[in-house]
């Protein structure tokens, strides 16, 4: 709790930036988070914001409105656990930084499918692969491009029984030390007992436990709620990484639908404008930054069924 402690003070401390820099750095500001807040609620009712609650029961931080201070979306089920629902065979053993080439790999194959199938479907297959250094799969590797990988994936779907069931609720909120969203949960049992931090660690796939997981009492409440949070000191490298390679999807899939037979071409100023739109218009909005954010944060937490979000583009 000492680490829960100190994090609250440096989100104390850390003064706001309200410079926009998401697509340069991955960060956002506290009203590009409740932009990206209302777009959530918008497309996904599961989630919403901390609205009508009791303003007594909360810790107020006065850069957001007092109804929009988090999000949460409760009662979300995982009826098994991280380390059954993979059984993933590497030829070599990860290393302290390799948690992260993973995660992005497989958000980046996970998005390519969505682009590729008309960004409308409600259900992508990840695919996990082994990559052997990051500077070479950030220089080599194409979205539109998932080779088959070493790794042995194997789903196991056949003990689904009462015990298993867990349910969780989970809660985004803004961070100003690193300037972007944060991830908590908090897990019950079948019964609706709440779980012990050991047990939601058991939700958490492996590579991350202990590494991006962290136990903290939830800062939003007066009261003490014990949760596990998804330590956000890698978001802001791992999204703007993910923005980049989504405008570059969204760029080809334009320039491959362009026609090639102009009849007549528009003069230069006119196509120096067009070109300029298309720039902006492959890029993604900063009102859809927390769809890509909850896909990033499956890769932490696979067997919580909360990724509904690939409709949301």
């Amino acid at each position: 709790m000492l680490r829960s402690t100190l994090s609250s003070w440096r989100e104390y401390l850390t003064p706001i930036s309200n410079k926009s820099t998401f697509l340069s750095t991955g960060q956002i500001t506290p009203d590009e988070f409740v932009q990206a807040g209302d777009y959530l609620v918008h497309m996904f009712p599961t989630w919403s914001w901390n609205g009508s609650m009791a303003i007594n029961d909360l810790s107020i931080r006065d850069f957001l409105p007092e109804d929009k201070q988090f999000l949460v979306s409760r009662k979300v089920p995982s009826t098994v656990r991280a380390q059954d629902l993979f059984n993933i065979d590497y030829n070599d053993e990860l290393d302290d930084g390799d948690e992260h080439e993973v995660e992005i790999k497989q958000m980046e194959t996970d998005i390519t499918k969505s682009k590729d199938e008309e960004m409308v479907s409600s259900s992508v297959d990840s695919t996990i692969k082994q990559v052997d250094d990051i500077d070479d799969m950030l220089k080599n590797m194409e979205l539109d491009e998932a080779e088959d990988g070493d790794d042995e994936i194997i789903i196991k779907t056949e003990d689904n029984s009462e015990d298993q069931k867990r349910y969780y609720d989970l809660y985004i909120t803004y961070s100003t030390s690193y300037r972007v969203p944060k991830m908590y949960i908090v897990g019950f049992n079948a019964q609706g007992t709440p779980l012990t931090p050991d047990e939601m660690f058991e939700d958490i796939a492996l590579d991350y436990r202990h590494k991006t997981a962290t136990i903290e009492k939830l800062p939003f409440f007066k009261d003490t709620v014990l949760s596990v949070s998804i330590h956000p000191c890698k978001h802001a490298n791992v999204m703007k990484i993910l923005l980049e390679k989504i405008r570059k999807v969204n760029e080809r899939k334009r320039l491959e639908n362009k026609n090639d037979n102009i009849e007549t071409k528009p003069n230069q100023d006119e196509d120096d404008w067009e070109d300029l739109q298309d720039d902006i218009n492959d890029t993604l909005r900063v009102d859809q930054y927390l769809i890509v954010f909850l896909k990033f944060i499956t890769s932490v937490t696979p067997s919580i069924q909360h990724d509904y979000t690939m409709d949301g583009w």
